[in-house]
């Protein structure tokens, strides 16, 4: 998906890229590798002309007045298009002008499109005063579009800090120089004694606002190239046949496709925030929105998820996307330029890291209308009345209201929709009233409540909401786990009910439930997705045999569950004979989500990998290592945010959460395993009251984490034929 969420952002980013489609086709592209760019491009002045070179710029000065996401989104069409020539890097110069005054005259032109900018990231200038001027000597290497700018802004050591400073091109010298990416020219730019006043010093400009506005709109375009090559290599992937079918049914091919897309999304979701915290910032400057933070995770992240898409189009199509004519040549090319123009590859992960031990990191509250506060009041005097009550009896209270699943339909939820559901979860918090924990019991409630007799509903569903009732999920078989429909489990229908044996395992505390939900055949002729019925079991059944499974922690959250002859009435099958699937469906859905929006105790979670490095002594090599780990831990929680609130702009939510759960496995095996190595021989010591035991016992249960649920490698199967519809493996 792109950066937008919001409808008018949306409108927006499908604007530009009709734009984008219209001025910047491939043949124009191709052009631009073979002959020098006209400056302006041909495209210029109607790209100002539609407010594109000001969407980020204050109306008092001919901008749009938006702010930096709003520029953001524009910046990502424009590298899903490659376009040529030097609009990024304006865009990005007078990000930085505007950034110290908003009503600047040096604006006028550059919104107009009058005026192109330029700028630089390393600094090779420095400055002494003379008077009321300053004098400025040095290099600056590789200044992006700084041949076809006529203003540049760059950074100048003065006395012990850094400033950034405005100068006219035709001050300086210029060396034009080949570049990687034809379609990106780059000059050293060189000042000889250059006299500048004080007008040209952005003072309001910090360092490290520079820095995050520079990454932030740099990352944005790298998201756009990443999106391009995931696009593309799918597109692709759907149409060559070699071995009498399209190559995206293999599956090593499918899960190439689906780690771009989750690679991309991942970025895209890292960019969102960073713009996102530089508008909150530049609005109050006072708050602390951690902008830097923001920043830092998305340059961390994007320019990589560019040069891996990219790298990966090239594989999918194979030796066509090795030639000079592909359209992966000119996307490889500029993947590359963008990662160059972040400078040091390892500034970012190591900065992720400072500030992430040292100030925190960038806390994510999802705002709401303020047209809701008055239902807010509702919700906190219900909260505060809730905790007046007894803790005895306020489960029951809290059950009875509707408050444990207020998504639900009344009497057993409160019909809440998500802007509802936001605030009923943020006051519970605040008021520090802690709802009923459901456990698995949270994905077999939304099946009973759709699907259950009525009977079902009274007899489950109180004494689940108040957490009385216990439940597991009786789903996986040793011969049908990811694939469910596999599943050999029979049940014979007898006068009054059914007789079902089989054997289940991976079932989640299965010793301590007093019901399960169970799926078993009833029509062995049917195919494999049909003939399968939904049961609530009670697992004090006769014949119902539960051994826990101890698993490689040496615990036993698992069971293996023998189902011998074991009579099921009639009046405990849930929903329809033969449907079983449907209303598993609905189960499974609920599960996925779940699972991929929290941190279960038992595993490493960010904020406790976080303390860890902080506690440590580090060098280079594993601090960059943590601060990619600590970047892609942050986007996994933006990623859910996201996913909240496309639920509340009325999109689908679903890529964002499958995502989600893919990549926050993996990198919570990443913090186990990064800890346990930094131990050395250590590493051997399994005391639990140590680090070093805690850590182990982190390692050894996120193995599972990658496993239930849906294991990676079927989530992947999932994201690529869901998400990118590339063909099912027959």
């Amino acid at each position: 998906m792109p950066i937008a969420i919001l409808e008018e952002h949306n409108d927006l980013a499908d604007s530009v890229r009709a734009f984008v489609a219209r001025v910047a086709p491939s043949e124009v592209l191709h052009d631009a590798l073979e002959n020098p760019i006209p400056n302006p491009p041909p495209y210029w002045k109607s790209a100002a002309e539609q407010g594109l070179a000001g969407v980020h710029l204050s109306e008092t000065v001919g901008g749009q007045g938006f702010g930096i996401l709003e520029s953001a989104i524009v910046a990502a069409e424009f590298g899903y298009g490659a376009v040529p020539g030097p609009f990024v890097p304006s865009i990005i110069a007078s990000a930085l002008i505007s950034a110290h005054d908003a009503e600047s005259a040096l604006l006028n032109g550059l919104a107009s499109g009058e005026v192109i900018a330029a700028y630089g990231i390393d600094s090779g200038l420095t400055a002494t005063r003379h008077g009321e001027k300053l004098v400025i000597r040095g290099e600056v290497r590789a200044v992006p579009a700084a041949a076809q700018a006529s203003l540049l802004v760059l950074p100048v050591a003065i006395e012990s800090g850094e400033e950034w400073i405005v100068f006219d091109a035709d001050q300086l010298e210029i060396e034009s120089v080949p570049s990687v990416d034809p379609l990106r020219p780059v000059a050293h730019v060189r000042a000889n004694a250059v006299e500048v006043t004080d007008e040209r010093v952005l003072s309001n400009l910090t360092r490290d606002l520079a820095r995050a506005l520079i990454t932030t709109l740099l990352s944005a375009e790298a998201i756009g190239v990443a999106r391009w090559a995931t696009d593309t290599a799918a597109a692709y992937a759907k149409i060559r046949e070699q071995f009498g079918r399209p190559i995206g049914q293999f599956q090593a091919i499918k899960h190439k496709c689906a780690g771009m897309i989750a690679e991309t999304e991942r970025a895209t979701s890292a960019v969102w925030d960073a713009a996102r915290a530089i508008d909150e910032h530049l609005a109050d400057r006072d708050a602390d929105t951690a902008y830097e933070f923001a920043a830092a995770v998305a340059a961390t992240l994007a320019p990589v998820a560019a040069q891996h898409c990219a790298q990966d189009c090239i594989q999918v199509h194979g030796g066509i996307g090795f030639t000079w004519e592909h359209d992966t040549n000119v996307y490889y090319r500029r993947a590359l330029v963008l990662v160059a123009s972040f400078g040091r590859a390892s500034e970012h992960p190591q900065r992720v890291v400072e500030l992430a031990t040292t100030r925190g990191m960038r806390e994510l509250n999802i705002d709401l209308d303020p047209e809701t506060e008055k239902l807010r009041d509702e919700i906190r005097a219900e909260v505060a009345a809730l905790k007046d009550i007894p803790r005895e009896q306020r489960n029951a209270a809290i059950a009875e209201g509707g408050w444990v699943q207020p998504h639900l339909p009344p009497p057993w939820g409160r019909a809440a929709n998500p802007v509802e559901q936001i605030i009923i979860a943020q006051e519970f918090t605040t008021g520090r009233v802690r709802r009923p924990q459901m456990g698995i019991a949270a994905w077999i409630i939304p099946s009973i409540v759709a699907f259950g007799t009525d009977e079902q509903k009274e007899r489950f569903l109180p004494p689940t909401f108040r957490g009385e009732m216990i439940w597991c999920q009786l789903f996986s078989e040793p011969g049908a786990g990811s694939d469910l429909a596999s599943l050999t489990t029979k049940a014979t229908k007898v006068d009054g009910g059914w007789r079902i044996t089989g054997q289940k395992i991976w079932t989640t505390g299965a010793q301590f439930s007093q019901w399960g939900a169970l799926l078993a055949r009833t029509d062995p002729s049917a195919p494999k997705h049909n003939g399968i019925t939904y049961f609530l079991l009670d697992m004090a059944s006769e014949g119902v045999e539960v051994k826990p499974l101890r698993e490689l922690t040496g615990n036993a959250m698992f069971n293996t569950v023998f189902i011998d002859d074991v009579f099921v009435p009639d009046s405990m099958v849930l929903g329809d004979v033969d449907r079983g699937w449907e209303v598993s469906r609905n189960t499974l859905t609920n599960e996925r989500v779940s699972i991929g929006s929290s941190e279960p105790p038992f595993l490493p979670s960010l904020d406790k990998f976080v303390e860890f490095v902080g506690a440590g002594h580090f060098d280079q090599v594993a601090h960059h290592q943590a601060g990619v780990l600590i970047a892609e831990g942050h986007a996994a929680k933006v990623l859910n945010m996201r996913s909240t609130l496309l639920t509340l702009a009325g999109g689908d939510p679903m890529p964002a959460a499958a995502i989600s759960k893919l990549l926050s496995m993996k990198t919570g095996q990443g913090y186990a395993e990064f800890a346990v190595s930094s131990f050395g021989t250590d590493a051997v010591v399994g005391d639990p009251e140590q680090p070093t035991g805690r850590w182990a016992d982190y390692l050894l249960a996120s193995r599972a984490t990658t496993i239930y649920g849906g294991t990676s490698e079927v989530q992947l199967n999932i994201i690529a034929e869901r998400l990118l519809g590339l063909p099912r493996d027959p």
